[in-house]
């Protein structure tokens, strides 16, 4: 039985959680700390050099020149004047006018650079943006902002990680698998359905989505119905899709390659318009032929054949772009923090590339660090090693947890956490621990007696 229709509206959520619901769009931006934010559909198709150069211009010209990519591989511009998005929908609409700008829920990913990937034939690629198309028209208008699709036709690099409130993961042509709430790995999977089929069932599934209240996600209907209930209203049987290889999560400019595409991450997922646009041109120059954002933050370039591939690498490592696997910045999440955030308390991007410089001899791979401006927690409720929650009374620690925990105080402001984790690492490098130290390691030495550690090393800075 399909369950009666709810309001989540009138659930009595804390202010701040309701707000992580907001979702952007070019139609309607959000505002910030520092004006406006419109944030662009996910791209079905790769950016020309001149597109991204309309971008950059765009950022200048109605924004305040920053750019970003999202978890999600969604562009965004930042500091737009009230009112503003209008004149830069038009302007991008105008310009880029070969891709689909049209905003709303859901948002439909797939993988722009379908066409370039060896392993997707073309009846694959032909079945993934026909079911994008029909989702896009037939979807209810009334869905949660945030409510995504995910359809992924598998390849090199596809959106297996990128979660969505429905998950499609193609067959070829023949057909796919369809999940609710999650990733590949994450999704309770409800089974099989022929290519014929896929539209309907996914439409369906959002419109019983859309039945429980405007604010509703696919959790909330696997709360209410069971996955028998569904396979038996989609027509199907559980099962899950075969597991995928080959997946990556950091860049791969010159360690992966398939037909010269390279790899490579904004760093905090935001650049200056300015640097942008200066990269693009040199790496047009250099043999880049178009670009694609990707979830993790990711910015692809597809080279032509010859291209000069170490020079565009040591053009992307001047810009800014991280373009190695061991790069510190992979380790730290961060939000947008102040001054862009209007709830931030912390400059996020300042303070994660001062911690970033000493972080590598510190701490190893497994060691994670998430920069919080606020308690919402915006860029991630992944939980990590270490999640630095920035408030009014200060920098508060929530150890193997994410910004929901509760915060511990550590520090009175930014300046003096680089001193903090010093003091840790030494301390206990000093009674026999290797650095850099382990998750592990961490975990054993315990909560309590790193707080105690974090907080006598700040103190020592804030005497200094």
């Amino acid at each position: 039985m399909l369950p009666e229709p709810h309001d989540f509206n009138e659930r009595r959520l804390p202010g701040w959680q309701g707000a992580r619901g907001a979702c952007p769009s070019l139609a309607t931006p959000m505002e910030t700390g520092d004006g406006w934010l419109a944030r662009l559909p996910p791209l079905m198709a790769p950016l020309e050099g001149d597109d991204v150069i309309t971008l950059c211009e765009a950022a200048e010209r109605f924004g305040n020149g920053l750019i970003e990519v999202t978890r999600r591989g969604n562009l965004q511009l930042r500091g737009l004047a009230e009112g503003g998005h209008r004149d830069l929908a038009d302007y991008l609409t105008r310009r880029l006018s070969r891709h689909w700008l049209e905003s709303g829920a859901p948002a439909v990913s797939i993988d722009p650079l379908m066409d370039v990937d060896e392993a997707i034939d073309a009846p694959t690629r032909q079945l993934a943006r026909r079911l994008r198309g029909q989702i896009l028209t037939g979807a209810p208008a009334t869905l949660a902002p945030k409510c995504g699709v995910v359809i992924d036709a598998g390849g090199w690099a596809g959106l297996a990680g990128l979660s969505g409130d429905v998950h499609v993961r193609l067959d070829g042509a023949r057909g796919g698998w369809v999940g609710l709430a999650g990733d590949h790995g994450s999704a309770t999977w409800l089974g099989w359905m022929v290519a014929s089929k896929l539209a309907s069932a996914v439409l369906g599934l959002l419109s019983h989505i859309d039945m429980l209240g405007p604010r509703a996600r696919a959790h909330h209907l696997l709360a209410e119905v069971s996955i028998y209930a569904l396979c038996d209203l989609l027509g199907c049987r559980p099962g899950a899709p075969p597991p995928r290889s080959g997946l990556y999560q950091g860049p791969d400019a010159a360690a992966r390659r398939q037909r010269d595409v390279l790899d490579v991450v904004w760093p905090f997922g935001q650049m200056p318009a300015l640097a942008l646009l200066r990269f693009t041109r040199q790496a047009m120059s250099l043999g880049v032929l178009s670009f694609a954002a990707a979830p993790g933050r990711h910015w692809r370039l597809l080279c032509r054949e010859h291209a000069d591939i170490e020079k565009i690498i040591r053009a992307a490592r001047e810009a800014g772009l991280i373009v190695a696997d061991d790069d510190a910045r992979l380790a730290i999440v961060a939000c947008t923090g102040a001054p862009g955030c209007a709830s931030a308390f912390m400059s996020t991007h300042d303070t994660a590339s001062a911690l970033s410089a000493r972080w590598p001899a510190l701490f190893d791979e497994s060691v994670r660090l998430h920069l919080s401006g606020c308690a919402k927690g915006c860029a991630s409720l992944d939980p990590v090693t270490f999640t630095l929650v920035a408030t009014a009374q200060g920098i508060g620690l929530v150890f193997q947890g994410n910004p929901r925990g509760v915060p511990r105080l550590i520090a009175d402001n930014t300046a003096s956490l680089e001193a903090a984790f010093e003091h840790l690492a030494c301390t206990l490098a000093g009674e026999g621990h290797v650095l850099p130290l382990e998750a592990a390691t961490l975990a054993y030495v315990g909560e309590e007696r790193i707080v105690v550690l974090l907080r006598e090393g700040s103190a020592h800075r804030g005497g200094a």
